[in-house]
């Protein structure tokens, strides 16, 4: 089972799987009494917060995906990808998977269809490259690692 959690679009926790629970070192209880970005090595920025909420709205509530560090409440950091998917009216659930990497390395953010999108392009500009070429070989590299983001983010891990 993955480590999830069901939230209000407001950032309120309803529930959380264990496997959430273990990763973020909480009790349900304890988890649901907490603020909204208690998980945050940065301090919230309440303005940065509610213009992404709006723009996230405008956009008809896209599947997000990325990768984030998180600070638990002992004050060990964890490196996640995440996927959050709007589930009905107002409800969205979280996925997250711990990942080997930098938790100094500053958050990602992204929605499936950029990552669809930014793969595609990268797949036309492939097509009319010379095969094997310097350039080649980088945009190949270029559509692995976007088809990957992709089947990883939002297909595995929201699936």
């Amino acid at each position: 089972m993955a480590a999830a959690l069901t939230l209000t679009v407001d950032g309120l926790v309803e529930g959380a799987t264990p496997e959430a629970l273990e990763l973020l070192g909480v009790t349900l209880p304890e988890l649901q009494a907490l603020p909204s970005g208690a998980f945050s090595p940065e301090p919230p920025d309440p303005e940065a917060d509610a213009a992404f909420r709006e723009h996230w709205e405008a956009e008809g509530r896209p599947d997000i995906g990325g990768n984030a560090t998180l600070q638990r409440l002992d004050g060990t950091k964890v490196r996640v990808r995440f996927v959050i998917r709007a589930v009905g009216g107002e409800r969205v659930t979280a996925v997250l998977e711990p990942v080997e990497a930098p938790t100094e390395a500053p958050p990602a953010v992204y929605t499936a269809g950029e990552v669809l999108s930014a793969w595609r392009a990268a797949e036309r500009r492939l097509e009319t490259l010379t095969p094997q070429s310097t350039e080649w070989t980088r945009a190949a590299a270029e559509v692995d690692e976007l088809r990957d983001r992709y089947q990883q983010l939002f297909q595995r891990l929201a699936g």
